[in-house]
Protein backbone atom coordinates (compact mmCIF):
# COMPACT_ATOMS: atom_id res chain seq x y z
CA UNK A 1 0.00 0.00 0.00
CA UNK A 2 1.45 3.43 -0.93
CA UNK A 3 2.70 5.43 2.01
CA UNK A 4 1.34 8.84 2.90
CA UNK A 5 3.48 11.71 4.06
CA UNK A 6 3.68 12.35 7.81
CA UNK A 7 4.85 15.98 8.07
CA UNK A 8 4.79 15.99 11.86
CA UNK A 9 7.72 13.57 11.85
CA UNK A 10 9.72 16.14 9.90
CA UNK A 11 8.83 18.66 12.61
CA UNK A 12 10.14 16.22 15.21
CA UNK A 13 13.42 16.06 13.30
CA UNK A 14 13.84 19.78 13.88
CA UNK A 15 13.16 19.43 17.61
CA UNK A 16 15.87 16.78 17.81
CA UNK A 17 18.37 19.00 16.00
CA UNK A 18 17.32 22.08 17.97
CA UNK A 19 17.81 20.38 21.34
CA UNK A 20 21.44 19.64 20.48
CA UNK A 21 21.97 23.07 18.92
CA UNK A 22 20.58 24.78 22.03
CA UNK A 23 22.72 22.64 24.35
CA UNK A 24 25.94 23.38 22.49
CA UNK A 25 25.16 27.07 22.05
CA UNK A 26 24.68 27.59 25.78
CA UNK A 27 27.58 25.35 26.86
CA UNK A 28 30.13 26.66 24.35
CA UNK A 29 29.13 30.31 24.06
CA UNK A 30 27.84 31.34 27.50
CA UNK A 31 29.81 29.63 30.31
CA UNK A 32 29.73 31.22 33.78
CA UNK A 33 31.98 30.75 36.80
CA UNK A 34 29.46 31.34 39.55
CA UNK A 35 26.19 29.85 38.31
CA UNK A 36 25.27 26.57 36.66
CA UNK A 37 21.62 27.40 36.01
CA UNK A 38 22.06 28.05 32.24
CA UNK A 39 24.07 24.85 31.98
CA UNK A 40 21.33 22.91 33.78
CA UNK A 41 18.63 24.30 31.49
CA UNK A 42 20.72 23.48 28.42
CA UNK A 43 21.25 19.91 29.59
CA UNK A 44 17.55 19.50 30.37
CA UNK A 45 16.79 20.42 26.76
CA UNK A 46 19.73 18.72 25.08
CA UNK A 47 19.53 15.27 26.63
CA UNK A 48 16.63 14.31 24.32
CA UNK A 49 18.40 15.09 21.05
CA UNK A 50 20.39 11.94 20.29
CA UNK A 51 17.79 9.43 21.55
CA UNK A 52 15.13 11.20 19.48
CA UNK A 53 17.39 11.11 16.41
CA UNK A 54 18.00 7.39 16.70
CA UNK A 55 14.46 6.28 17.59
CA UNK A 56 12.99 8.53 14.90
CA UNK A 57 15.54 7.21 12.43
CA UNK A 58 14.39 3.65 13.06
CA UNK A 59 10.74 4.65 12.65
CA UNK A 60 11.26 6.59 9.43
CA UNK A 61 13.68 4.11 7.84
CA UNK A 62 11.24 1.24 8.37
CA UNK A 63 8.23 3.30 7.33
CA UNK A 64 9.90 4.36 4.09
CA UNK A 65 11.95 1.33 3.09
CA UNK A 66 10.20 -1.80 4.40
CA UNK A 67 8.15 -1.98 1.20
CA UNK A 68 11.39 -2.07 -0.79
CA UNK A 69 12.37 -5.35 0.87
CA UNK A 70 8.86 -6.73 0.45
CA UNK A 71 8.60 -6.02 -3.28
CA UNK A 72 12.16 -6.64 -4.50
CA UNK A 73 14.87 -9.23 -4.16
CA UNK A 74 17.25 -8.78 -1.25
CA UNK A 75 20.06 -7.71 -3.58
CA UNK A 76 17.96 -5.19 -5.47
CA UNK A 77 16.36 -3.77 -2.33
CA UNK A 78 19.71 -3.50 -0.56
CA UNK A 79 21.26 -1.72 -3.52
CA UNK A 80 18.47 0.84 -3.70
CA UNK A 81 18.38 1.27 0.07
CA UNK A 82 22.11 1.86 0.49
CA UNK A 83 22.26 4.08 -2.59
CA UNK A 84 19.48 6.29 -1.24
CA UNK A 85 21.00 6.52 2.23
CA UNK A 86 24.52 7.16 0.89
CA UNK A 87 23.17 9.97 -1.29
CA UNK A 88 21.36 11.38 1.74
CA UNK A 89 24.25 11.36 4.19
CA UNK A 90 27.63 11.35 2.53
CA UNK A 91 27.89 14.56 0.45
CA UNK A 92 27.39 16.99 3.34
CA UNK A 93 29.31 14.71 5.67
CA UNK A 94 32.29 14.58 3.30
CA UNK A 95 32.30 18.35 2.78
CA UNK A 96 32.50 19.08 6.50
CA UNK A 97 34.84 16.16 7.15
CA UNK A 98 37.28 17.82 4.76
CA UNK A 99 36.57 21.23 6.29
CA UNK A 100 37.10 19.92 9.83
CA UNK A 101 40.27 18.07 8.90
CA UNK A 102 41.72 21.25 7.42
CA UNK A 103 40.55 23.28 10.41
CA UNK A 104 42.27 20.86 12.81
CA UNK A 105 45.37 20.69 10.57
CA UNK A 106 45.18 16.90 10.52
CA UNK A 107 47.68 16.71 7.63
CA UNK A 108 50.33 17.82 10.14
CA UNK A 109 50.10 14.34 11.68
CA UNK A 110 51.93 12.93 8.67
CA UNK A 111 55.26 14.26 9.94
CA UNK A 112 55.08 12.80 13.44
CA UNK A 113 52.07 10.46 13.70
CA UNK A 114 51.67 8.77 10.29
CA UNK A 115 49.93 5.66 11.67
CA UNK A 116 47.35 7.76 13.49
CA UNK A 117 46.82 9.76 10.30
CA UNK A 118 46.20 6.61 8.27
CA UNK A 119 43.71 5.30 10.85
CA UNK A 120 41.92 8.63 10.93
CA UNK A 121 41.60 8.78 7.14
CA UNK A 122 40.42 5.17 6.87
CA UNK A 123 37.79 5.33 9.61
CA UNK A 124 36.41 8.74 8.71
CA UNK A 125 36.16 8.02 4.98
CA UNK A 126 34.43 4.69 5.65
CA UNK A 127 32.19 6.15 8.38
CA UNK A 128 33.41 3.62 10.93
CA UNK A 129 34.99 5.95 13.50
CA UNK A 130 32.40 5.20 16.19
CA UNK A 131 32.59 1.45 15.58
CA UNK A 132 36.07 1.14 17.07
CA UNK A 133 37.57 2.01 20.41
CA UNK A 134 40.83 3.43 19.15
CA UNK A 135 43.01 6.26 20.43
CA UNK A 136 44.55 8.88 18.22
CA UNK A 137 46.75 11.84 19.18
CA UNK A 138 46.33 14.11 22.24
CA UNK A 139 44.72 11.31 24.30
CA UNK A 140 41.54 11.52 22.23
CA UNK A 141 39.63 8.82 20.42
CA UNK A 142 39.78 8.83 16.64
CA UNK A 143 36.08 9.74 16.54
CA UNK A 144 36.77 13.04 18.34
CA UNK A 145 39.12 14.49 15.73
CA UNK A 146 38.36 16.60 12.67
CA UNK A 147 34.59 16.44 12.52
CA UNK A 148 33.83 15.19 16.02
CA UNK A 149 30.04 15.42 15.82
CA UNK A 150 30.12 12.91 12.96
CA UNK A 151 30.35 10.04 15.45
CA UNK A 152 26.54 9.92 15.34
CA UNK A 153 26.54 9.72 11.53
CA UNK A 154 28.95 6.79 11.80
CA UNK A 155 26.64 5.14 14.32
CA UNK A 156 23.66 5.75 12.04
CA UNK A 157 25.54 4.18 9.15
CA UNK A 158 25.93 1.02 11.23
CA UNK A 159 22.15 0.94 11.66
CA UNK A 160 21.78 0.91 7.88
CA UNK A 161 23.95 -2.21 7.67
CA UNK A 162 21.82 -3.89 10.33
CA UNK A 163 18.46 -2.98 8.80
CA UNK A 164 18.41 -5.48 5.87
CA UNK A 165 18.92 -8.28 8.41
CA UNK A 166 16.29 -6.85 10.76
CA UNK A 167 13.51 -5.87 8.38
CA UNK A 168 12.19 -9.35 7.62
CA UNK A 169 11.80 -10.23 11.29
CA UNK A 170 9.94 -6.96 11.93
CA UNK A 171 7.68 -7.49 8.91
CA UNK A 172 6.50 -10.79 10.37
CA UNK A 173 4.54 -8.76 12.91
CA UNK A 174 1.10 -8.36 11.35
CA UNK A 175 -1.38 -7.83 14.19
CA UNK A 176 -1.76 -4.82 16.51
CA UNK A 177 -1.56 -6.91 19.67
CA UNK A 178 1.54 -8.71 18.43
CA UNK A 179 3.12 -5.37 17.55
CA UNK A 180 2.42 -3.93 20.97
CA UNK A 181 3.81 -7.04 22.66
CA UNK A 182 6.92 -6.89 20.46
CA UNK A 183 7.60 -3.24 21.31
CA UNK A 184 7.07 -3.86 25.03
CA UNK A 185 9.09 -7.08 25.14
CA UNK A 186 12.00 -5.56 23.27
CA UNK A 187 12.08 -2.47 25.49
CA UNK A 188 11.98 -4.52 28.69
CA UNK A 189 14.53 -7.00 27.39
CA UNK A 190 16.94 -4.32 26.23
CA UNK A 191 16.70 -2.44 29.53
CA UNK A 192 17.41 -5.70 31.36
CA UNK A 193 20.41 -6.36 29.12
CA UNK A 194 21.79 -2.87 29.77
CA UNK A 195 21.26 -3.30 33.50
CA UNK A 196 23.23 -6.54 33.51
CA UNK A 197 26.00 -4.89 31.48
CA UNK A 198 26.20 -1.95 33.88
CA UNK A 199 26.26 -4.18 36.96
CA UNK A 200 29.06 -6.23 35.44
CA UNK A 201 30.92 -3.36 33.82
CA UNK A 202 34.07 -3.94 35.88
CA UNK A 203 34.38 -7.38 34.30
CA UNK A 204 33.62 -5.97 30.84
CA UNK A 205 36.27 -3.30 31.29
CA UNK A 206 38.74 -5.94 32.45
CA UNK A 207 38.23 -7.84 29.21
CA UNK A 208 38.63 -4.57 27.29
CA UNK A 209 41.94 -3.84 29.02
CA UNK A 210 43.27 -7.23 27.99
CA UNK A 211 42.13 -6.72 24.41
CA UNK A 212 42.87 -3.05 23.68
CA UNK A 213 46.39 -1.60 23.98
CA UNK A 214 45.00 1.31 25.95
CA UNK A 215 41.82 2.10 27.91
CA UNK A 216 41.05 5.64 29.04
CA UNK A 217 40.25 6.75 32.58
CA UNK A 218 36.63 6.05 33.48
CA UNK A 219 35.95 9.76 34.09
CA UNK A 220 37.35 10.94 30.76
CA UNK A 221 35.53 11.46 27.48
CA UNK A 222 37.78 8.76 26.02
CA UNK A 223 36.80 6.13 28.58
CA UNK A 224 35.72 2.70 27.42
CA UNK A 225 32.55 3.18 29.45
CA UNK A 226 31.51 6.30 27.55
CA UNK A 227 32.45 4.83 24.19
CA UNK A 228 30.52 1.62 24.78
CA UNK A 229 27.33 3.11 26.23
CA UNK A 230 27.20 6.44 24.38
CA UNK A 231 29.20 6.50 21.15
CA UNK A 232 29.26 2.92 19.93
CA UNK A 233 26.51 1.62 17.63
CA UNK A 234 26.45 -1.72 19.45
CA UNK A 235 24.40 -0.22 22.30
CA UNK A 236 22.72 2.67 20.47
CA UNK A 237 21.22 0.21 17.98
CA UNK A 238 18.57 -0.53 20.62
CA UNK A 239 16.99 2.87 20.02
CA UNK A 240 16.95 2.25 16.27
CA UNK A 241 15.33 -1.18 16.64
CA UNK A 242 12.69 0.28 18.97
CA UNK A 243 11.91 2.86 16.30
CA UNK A 244 11.54 0.14 13.65
CA UNK A 245 9.16 -1.86 15.85
CA UNK A 246 7.13 1.27 16.61
CA UNK A 247 6.87 2.00 12.89
CA UNK A 248 5.66 -1.54 12.20
CA UNK A 249 2.95 -1.14 14.83
CA UNK A 250 1.92 2.14 13.25
CA UNK A 251 1.84 0.61 9.76
CA UNK A 252 -0.42 -2.19 11.00
CA UNK A 253 -3.02 0.17 12.46
CA UNK A 254 -2.72 3.24 10.23
CA UNK A 255 -5.71 2.31 8.04
CA UNK A 256 -7.90 1.30 10.97
CA UNK A 257 -10.39 3.90 12.24
CA UNK A 258 -9.49 5.49 15.56
CA UNK A 259 -12.08 4.32 18.07
CA UNK A 260 -13.04 6.50 21.01
CA UNK A 261 -11.62 4.02 23.52
CA UNK A 262 -8.35 3.78 21.62
CA UNK A 263 -8.02 7.55 21.49
CA UNK A 264 -8.67 7.83 25.23
CA UNK A 265 -6.13 5.14 26.13
CA UNK A 266 -3.58 6.60 23.73
CA UNK A 267 -4.05 10.04 25.27
CA UNK A 268 -3.35 8.65 28.73
CA UNK A 269 -0.22 6.83 27.55
CA UNK A 270 0.96 9.97 25.74
CA UNK A 271 0.45 12.05 28.89
CA UNK A 272 2.44 9.53 30.92
CA UNK A 273 5.23 9.67 28.33
CA UNK A 274 5.36 13.47 28.48
CA UNK A 275 5.44 13.42 32.29
CA UNK A 276 8.19 10.80 32.13
CA UNK A 277 10.25 12.99 29.79
CA UNK A 278 9.79 16.15 31.86
CA UNK A 279 10.49 14.33 35.12
CA UNK A 280 13.56 12.65 33.69
CA UNK A 281 14.89 15.98 32.47
CA UNK A 282 14.35 17.57 35.88
CA UNK A 283 16.05 14.74 37.76
CA UNK A 284 18.94 14.80 35.29
CA UNK A 285 19.51 18.56 35.22
CA UNK A 286 18.53 19.96 38.63
CA UNK A 287 21.63 18.65 40.46
CA UNK A 288 23.79 20.42 37.86
CA UNK A 289 22.46 23.76 39.13
CA UNK A 290 22.05 22.69 42.76
CA UNK A 291 24.54 20.00 43.82
CA UNK A 292 22.91 17.46 46.15
CA UNK A 293 19.64 19.30 45.51
CA UNK A 294 17.73 16.04 45.29
CA UNK A 295 19.59 14.37 48.12
CA UNK A 296 23.06 13.62 49.41
CA UNK A 297 25.02 10.53 48.46
CA UNK A 298 23.26 7.37 49.55
CA UNK A 299 19.78 8.89 49.55
CA UNK A 300 16.90 7.86 47.29
CA UNK A 301 17.14 11.17 45.43
CA UNK A 302 20.83 10.67 44.73
CA UNK A 303 20.05 7.15 43.49
CA UNK A 304 17.49 8.56 41.06
CA UNK A 305 20.00 11.13 39.80
CA UNK A 306 22.57 8.41 39.22
CA UNK A 307 20.05 6.29 37.30
CA UNK A 308 19.11 9.30 35.16
CA UNK A 309 22.71 10.16 34.31
CA UNK A 310 23.61 6.57 33.49
CA UNK A 311 20.54 5.81 31.38
CA UNK A 312 20.64 9.19 29.59
CA UNK A 313 23.69 7.91 27.71
CA UNK A 314 21.44 5.75 25.54
CA UNK A 315 18.06 4.11 26.21
CA UNK A 316 16.80 6.13 29.18
CA UNK A 317 14.15 8.13 27.30
CA UNK A 318 13.76 5.91 24.23
CA UNK A 319 10.43 4.40 25.28
CA UNK A 320 8.60 7.70 25.97
CA UNK A 321 10.07 9.18 22.78
CA UNK A 322 8.81 6.21 20.77
CA UNK A 323 5.42 6.80 22.37
CA UNK A 324 5.47 10.46 21.32
CA UNK A 325 6.46 9.53 17.77
CA UNK A 326 3.66 6.97 17.46
CA UNK A 327 1.08 9.29 19.00
CA UNK A 328 1.88 12.26 16.78
CA UNK A 329 1.91 10.05 13.68
CA UNK A 330 -1.35 8.25 14.50
CA UNK A 331 -3.61 10.85 16.13
CA UNK A 332 -4.69 14.33 15.14
CA UNK A 333 -4.40 17.01 17.77
CA UNK A 334 -2.54 20.08 18.95
CA UNK A 335 0.85 18.35 19.05
CA UNK A 336 0.56 16.91 15.54
CA UNK A 337 -0.81 20.18 14.16
CA UNK A 338 2.06 22.19 15.64
CA UNK A 339 4.73 19.79 14.36
CA UNK A 340 3.16 19.84 10.89
CA UNK A 341 3.25 23.64 10.56
CA UNK A 342 5.05 24.72 7.35
CA UNK A 343 7.78 26.47 9.34
CA UNK A 344 8.41 23.35 11.46
CA UNK A 345 8.47 21.13 8.38
CA UNK A 346 10.95 23.45 6.63
CA UNK A 347 13.19 23.52 9.69
CA UNK A 348 12.97 19.75 9.84
CA UNK A 349 14.04 19.49 6.23
CA UNK A 350 17.25 21.41 6.96
CA UNK A 351 17.82 19.63 10.30
CA UNK A 352 20.71 17.51 9.01
CA UNK A 353 22.49 20.70 7.97
CA UNK A 354 21.63 22.26 11.34
CA UNK A 355 23.40 19.45 13.11
CA UNK A 356 26.38 19.29 10.80
CA UNK A 357 27.23 23.01 10.53
CA UNK A 358 26.66 24.25 14.07
CA UNK A 359 30.03 23.22 15.43
CA UNK A 360 31.54 25.87 13.11
CA UNK A 361 28.82 28.53 13.05
CA UNK A 362 29.01 28.84 16.84
CA UNK A 363 32.79 29.27 17.02
CA UNK A 364 32.82 33.08 16.49
CA UNK A 365 30.54 33.43 19.55
CA UNK A 366 32.56 31.29 21.96
CA UNK A 367 33.90 33.22 24.96
CA UNK A 368 35.70 32.28 28.20
CA UNK A 369 33.80 31.69 31.43
CA UNK A 370 32.86 34.89 33.31
CA UNK A 371 30.94 35.92 36.42
CA UNK A 372 27.18 36.41 36.18
CA UNK A 373 25.64 39.90 36.18
CA UNK A 374 22.75 41.71 34.46
CA UNK A 375 24.87 42.86 31.51
CA UNK A 376 26.14 39.35 30.81
CA UNK A 377 22.61 38.03 31.17
CA UNK A 378 21.63 40.16 28.18
CA UNK A 379 24.83 39.10 26.44
CA UNK A 380 23.87 35.45 26.99
CA UNK A 381 20.41 35.94 25.48
CA UNK A 382 21.89 37.71 22.46
CA UNK A 383 24.64 35.13 21.96
CA UNK A 384 22.24 32.21 22.11
CA UNK A 385 19.72 33.92 19.82
CA UNK A 386 22.32 35.01 17.29
CA UNK A 387 24.09 31.66 17.36
CA UNK A 388 20.87 29.78 16.60
CA UNK A 389 19.76 32.30 13.96
CA UNK A 390 23.14 32.28 12.21
CA UNK A 391 23.20 28.49 12.22
CA UNK A 392 19.73 28.34 10.64
CA UNK A 393 20.79 30.80 7.92
CA UNK A 394 23.95 28.85 7.06
CA UNK A 395 22.05 25.55 7.22
CA UNK A 396 19.50 26.81 4.72
CA UNK A 397 22.39 27.57 2.38
CA UNK A 398 24.16 24.22 2.76
CA UNK A 399 20.84 22.43 2.32
CA UNK A 400 20.14 24.15 -1.00
CA UNK A 401 23.70 24.32 -2.31
CA UNK A 402 25.15 20.99 -1.14
CA UNK A 403 22.56 18.57 0.26
CA UNK A 404 19.84 18.78 -2.38
CA UNK A 405 21.91 18.91 -5.59
CA UNK A 406 24.40 16.28 -4.40
CA UNK A 407 21.61 13.95 -3.35
CA UNK A 408 19.83 14.29 -6.69
CA UNK A 409 23.05 13.70 -8.61
CA UNK A 410 24.09 10.63 -6.60
CA UNK A 411 20.64 9.08 -6.82
CA UNK A 412 20.66 9.50 -10.57
CA UNK A 413 24.15 8.02 -10.72
CA UNK A 414 23.59 5.10 -8.34
CA UNK A 415 19.96 4.26 -9.03
CA UNK A 416 19.69 4.49 -12.80
CA UNK A 417 19.67 0.76 -13.50
CA UNK A 418 16.78 -1.63 -13.90
CA UNK A 419 16.52 -2.19 -10.17
CA UNK A 420 15.88 1.50 -9.56
CA UNK A 421 12.75 1.37 -11.69
CA UNK A 422 11.20 -1.13 -9.31
CA UNK A 423 11.74 1.14 -6.32
CA UNK A 424 9.31 4.05 -6.58
CA UNK A 425 9.23 4.67 -2.86
CA UNK A 426 12.80 4.88 -1.61
CA UNK A 427 14.11 7.61 -3.95
CA UNK A 428 11.33 9.96 -2.88
CA UNK A 429 10.69 8.81 0.66
CA UNK A 430 8.50 11.49 2.24
CA UNK A 431 9.96 11.47 5.73
CA UNK A 432 13.59 10.64 5.18
CA UNK A 433 15.46 9.91 8.35
CA UNK A 434 17.95 12.45 9.47
CA UNK A 435 21.22 10.59 9.38
CA UNK A 436 22.45 11.43 12.87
Amino acid sequence: MPKSDIPQLTGLRFLAAFSILFLHTVVWCTPFNDTKVPLAVANAVGLYGMPLFFVLSGFVIHYNYAVLFQDQSLGSASRNFFSARFARLYPLYFFFLLFGSLSDFVSNWLSWAPKEFENYVFHTLTLTQSWVYEFSIHDRLVLNHGFGLAWSISTEFFFYLVYPFLVFAVLRIRRPRTGLVAVTAFAVGFIALLTVALINFASIEGVAKSFFPRVGDVNSDASFYRWLFYYSPYVRVGEFVLGCLTAQLFMIVRELPVARRERLCAGVVFAVAVVWLVGFGFIYAYPIAVPDGLGVAGSFGAWLVNIAHVSALNFGVAVPLATVIFYTARYEGTTATFLALPAMVWLGEISYSLYVVHTWTLRPLIRPAISWNEVYQVDMILRVSMGIAFTIIVSAGTYRLIEQPARRYLRTLLMNGKTAKAAPYAPNAPNEAKGI
